[in-house]
């Protein structure tokens, strides 16, 4: 493991791989969008140019080869290489082929980073799937990756991954609360709040803004639960066999160490 190493895979315009290298570490950044990756080039050009930053424009899959890649037109976060999300709610998007390596072969080159964050609209277990098992040494200390599927959860636990956080993306990296969650009220607010954020977040400048995976997972709210734990919490959010969510304004990143 590379104890100064991010992979920042899902980069977008940055927002995380900035506080990434503010605090010193070398950043692996993966961008799908051409485009974004241009302009984070431009951005970031002194982390660059002093090796503290290398952005690759490709996606991520299970082999290497060209996939077909939806950019969304209205919203960029919800660009993905699935046609269901890169097209949600019948908004306009842009086709473009992009080419994809595993997450296994970033390792491989670039080496084993101590933190992995993914968030690559629908596509997280591909780098949930290739995790070095913590038991043969050199695997990756902390993992982040958005809350979409128990199946992610079960992945790192089999991986060897033992301490799990559930953090609230959309209220201020907070943990889960199934108690607030219930509350119709909290769902009026996140509606309130989440726009605020949204129209606000080119005129205010914050360290975390509306769509960053805030701090880093050691950093977070919140105690370290034992995998049974955050298992059961996130099934109960979702009420269970139901897979309906409590708040469907509510979102969540799950956080793994061991």
């Amino acid at each position: 493991m590379e104890k100064r190493l991010v992979f920042d895979i899902g980069m977008h315009i940055g927002q995380d791989s900035i506080n990434y290298l503010r605090e010193g570490f070398k950043v692996l950044a993966v961008e799908a969008n051409p485009l974004l990756a241009q302009q984070n080039s431009v951005k970031f050009k002194k982390y660059i140019d002093d090796g503290s930053l290398t952005i690759l424009n490709v996606g991520i899959s299970d082999k290497e080869g060209i996939l077909p890649f939806y950019i969304n037109k209205r919203t960029s976060e919800w660009s993905s290489f699935d046609f269901s999300l890169g097209s949600r709610n019948g908004t306009p998007y842009e086709k473009k082929d992009i080419p994809c390596v595993t997450t296994a072969s970033l390792f491989k080159k670039y080496g084993v980073p101590y933190y992995l964050k993914v968030d690559i609209e629908g596509y997280d277990f591909y780098c949930i799937n290739d995790l070095p098992e913590v038991k043969g040494g050199g695997a990756v200390k902390y993992v982040s990756c958005e809350a979409t599927e128990v199946s992610l959860l079960d992945t790192m636990y089999k991986k060897g991954y033992t301490k799990f956080k559930l953090i609230h993306q959309g209220f201020n990296f907070r943990p889960i609360n199934l108690s607030l969650e219930k509350n119709p009220l909290f769902y009026l607010y996140l509606k309130v709040y989440t726009g605020l954020r949204v129209k606000l977040r080119n005129v205010l400048t914050a360290r975390y803004p509306y769509s960053s995976s805030g701090p880093m997972p050691e950093n977070t709210k919140g105690e370290w639960m034992p995998y049974e734990q955050a298992r059961q919490l996130f099934v109960d959010f979702y009420q269970g066999d139901k897979l309906t969510p409590l708040n469907d304004k509510s979102w969540f990143d799950f956080h793994a160490t061991y």
